[in-house]
């Protein structure tokens, strides 16, 4: 039976969160000639169409590319994609898979980070686990990637412990640091040094 870990928290960033001071020194600066990258086309390419209805749990064992895993469970460098089904309560369900990154895929965790709360420590809210999350991600960006994160095709995206995780008998305070484009489209090869 295919069953993604229900605590796993997928955050997608984007990026809107940058601030706007610094998007305007940037253009004021004269960064990016505003060309298209030729070498982005061999990197991006389009995700097939999904149809109108999400599989099941049993019409996704013949779609899906990859091997099943606990979201939790991938290393750095791992590509992956991700699939949302509906469950057996017809409730959305997502189903994660490692996958070798010369095959399209959906991300790349790019680093591994833990929470600096203490064992013990109660559970601190999502929000606070994900404005700590977006810190360390974006501090590891650019030396993963080799572009600077506001002139990158890339976006962060994070794989977060819930408050189940957080309080459960594992005490999990790991968070995954991601990259993916934020245009929608899946990549092709590692990311790591792409300068993109």
């Amino acid at each position: 039976m295919l069953t993604p870990d229900a605590g796993a928290a997928v955050l997608k960033l984007g990026r809107v969160w940058l601030s706007f001071a610094l998007l305007l020194a940037l253009v004021a600066a004269g960064c990016g000639s505003g060309e298209a990258d030729d070498s982005a086309a061999e990197v991006f390419v389009e995700p097939t169409a999904e149809p109108d209805l999400l599989p099941t749990e049993e019409d996704l064992r013949d779609r899906f590319e990859g091997t099943v895993t606990d979201p939790h469970n991938l290393l750095v460098g791992t590509c992956f994609n991700q699939y949302t089904y509906l469950d057996r309560n017809d409730l959305p369900a997502l189903l994660t898979t490692a996958i070798g990154c010369n095959r399209p895929h959906n991300g790349q965790v790019y680093a591994i980070v833990i929470h600096d709360a203490p064992l013990g420590a109660p559970y601190p809210g999502e929000e606070s686990v994900n404005r700590w999350g977006q810190e360390q991600c974006y501090e590891q960006f650019e030396p993963f990637v080799g572009e600077d994160y506001v002139r990158s095709q890339l976006d962060i995206g994070m794989i977060t412990p819930s408050r189940t995780d957080w309080e459960g008998e594992e005490n999990r305070r790991r968070i995954s640091c991601f990259v993916y484009s934020y245009r929608g489209l899946l990549i092709v090869g590692t990311m790591e040094d792409i300068g993109l």
